[in-house]
């Protein structure tokens, strides 16, 4: 009789290892989401600076003085089909809207993957044969869509003209 006492007495609902379980899970996500609360009450400097408005015009005034300044500017990028794992020359001319050579101070051929980051790479273009132009022999490596990105210093100023290429097979 005492056996059938205790197979039929129900347990206490809160001695459950589920409910335990629970308890603590809720207990644990509360207790971290309030110590983040309080990490970024505490040490994180915002967002606002007291000079945005000042800043947001500077921003817009920089932004106009490069689209104009690129638009001085008449480039063209040259290269033949491009194949896996085999020296390509990429080609590079600019000259202003009369055709005159621009001086340009630097130049580097940034290649960029856009579907895997750790396979950007840069390279510097030296002078070619032709007049303005600038090249650099590439190898890639991952067949599929790159993009490149000309940048070119000239007269002090960073100007970039980019274009996105296909690597066969």
């Amino acid at each position: 009789m005492n056996q059938e006492k205790s197979s039929t007495e129900k347990k206490q609902w809160y001695k459950s290892p589920w409910v335990i379980g629970w308890l603590l899970l809720l207990a644990t996500v509360l207790g971290v989401n309030i110590f983040m609360i309080m990490q970024s009450i505490t040490k994180f400097p915002g967002l606002v600076v007291d000079d945005f408005y000042q800043r947001g015009q500077d921003y817009e005034k920089n932004i106009h003085k490069k689209l104009k300044n690129n638009q001085r500017w008449k480039t063209r990028f040259d290269y033949s089909r491009i194949y896996l794992n085999k020296p390509t020359s990429i080609q590079f001319s600019i000259t202003d809207k009369q055709g005159n050579k621009a001086k340009v101070e630097h130049i580097t051929l940034y290649l960029y993957r856009p579907s895997n980051a750790e396979k950007d790479f840069s390279i510097p273009m030296s002078v070619a044969d032709k007049a303005n132009t600038y090249q650099a022999s590439v190898t890639f490596d991952s067949k599929g869509k790159w993009d490149i990105l000309a940048s070119v210093v000239i007269e002090g100023t960073e100007v970039n003209y980019g274009k996105s290429i296909y690597v066969n097979q």
